[in-house]
């Protein structure tokens, strides 16, 4: 809304806090890829190890890099994540959201 010299709003402009909300609102989703691991049987056979981290944009796409290095990918969509990790017997990756800041 743009108001006039002569036509004062009634509420002052917060122009800070309009940029804190903007870059809030379009900033990208993090997350990590972790492989989990049976080598046993029941809770106890169970483990886990986070392999990349990961961005979501806006438009669906991530960008993952690995923990260990070896390259950046790019990815159409987060969950395919699983074509890349944890191929192994016994091994079955999975995306873990970080909370959104507040």
């Amino acid at each position: 809304m743009t108001v006039s010299p002569q036509d004062p709003a009634s509420e002052s402009f917060d122009f800070e806090q309009e940029l804190y909300e903007l870059v809030r609102d379009t900033a990208p989703r993090f997350f990590a890829v972790v492989v989990e691991y049976r080598d046993g049987e029941g809770e106890s056979g169970r483990d886990a190890a986070v392999v990349a981290w990961g961005m979501a944009h806006e438009d669906g796409a991530a960008d993952v890099t690995r923990v260990e290095g070896g390259g950046r990918l790019r990815l159409a969509a987060p969950e395919n994540v699983a074509r890349y990790f944890g191929r192994g017997e016994g091994c079955s990756p999975r995306v873990v959201w970080l909370p959104a800041a507040a």
